[in-house]
C-alpha cells in the first residue's frame, strides 16, 4: 500500500456512498491531459506534506491500492510522486 491525501469533507461523502478510486494520469474532458493524484511513499510522507502546507484540518491521508514503482512516476523537485493508473482508495 501506498498513501494519498483529499479534501476531508470530499471523501468522507465519498465514502459513504461506495467505493472510491484516486484518479490516475489521463484525459480530461476538455482534451487536456491530467497529472494523476498526489502518491506518497509512506502514511508518514503524506502527513507532512498536508502539515507542510497548512492542510492538516481540511485533508487527510488515505491509503491506495497501488505500487509505488510500478505505478507512480517522480516528479522532479516535489515530495511525491503521481499515480499513472486509477487506484482505489482505503480509508485509514
Amino acid at each position: 500500500m501506498i498513501y494519498t491525501v483529499g479534501r476531508r469533507l470530499k471523501y468522507e461523502r465519498a465514502f459513504a456512498a461506495g467505493p472510491v478510486l484516486k484518479r490516475g494520469r489521463g484525459p480530461n474532458p476538455d482534451g487536456t491531459t491530467y497529472s494523476g493524484g498526489f502518491a506518497f511513499l509512506t502514511a508518514d510522507d503524506a502527513a507532512r506534506f498536508l502539515a507542510g502546507k497548512g492542510l492538516s484540518g481540511t485533508h487527510i491521508v488515505m491509503g491506495l491500492e497501488a505500487d509505488w514503482a510500478r505505478d507512480t512516476e517522480a516528479v522532479a523537485g516535489a515530495p511525491f510522486h503521481r499515480l499513472l493508473r486509477d487506484a482505489p482508495v482505503v480509508k485509514l
